[in-house]
């Protein structure tokens, strides 16, 4: 980004108590006025760029007019896609080592057993083992293709 640029994002988040608006949309003036002055200084940022750089890709804008028209079934699609779902059949033995310590969850048929103990989630068993709140599949190494160690939940 340019000094020119910079000092201007700068300029406009100092305005104080006035809204900053885009120079030559004036009719934006209603349309911005209800948001909060960060949003704000975003919109006319983005614009700005859009001008000088060119607005988006006329697929993404297409893809982002769907999600507009549709947002429960994209949204949707997207939780499904982003949870990367695993399905574990009944006998899989599922273990972690913590704290020096082998952890060994194994399905049942009703939810999953730990320490001679049912649970009905994989993230209940890693609050009983670590005492903190993590979620079950990335403690026990389903999730990000990782196990997570000492950094946390």
């Amino acid at each position: 980004m340019a000094e020119a640029s910079k000092g201007e994002l700068a300029r406009r988040r100092d305005l104080g108590g006035r809204r900053p608006q885009s120079r030559g949309r004036r009719s934006s003036r209603s349309t911005l006025a209800h948001l909060p002055k960060h949003l704000q200084t975003a919109i006319v940022s983005y614009r700005r760029q859009a001008d000088q750089s060119g607005d988006l890709d006329p697929a993404i804008r297409q893809f982002l007019d769907r999600i507009v028209e549709a947002p429960e079934s994209v949204t949707a699609k997207l939780v499904a896609f982003d949870r990367g779902q695993v399905e574990l059949k009944a006998g899989t033995i599922l273990s972690r080592e913590w704290n020096g310590t082998i952890q060994r969850a194994i399905v049942v048929e009703d939810g999953l057993l730990w320490e001679g103990t049912r649970y009905d989630s994989l993230s209940a068993i890693a609050f009983a083992i670590t005492g903190t709140r993590w979620s079950g599949p990335r403690f026990f190494g389903l999730r990000d293709n990782t196990v997570c160690g000492e950094d946390g939940p």
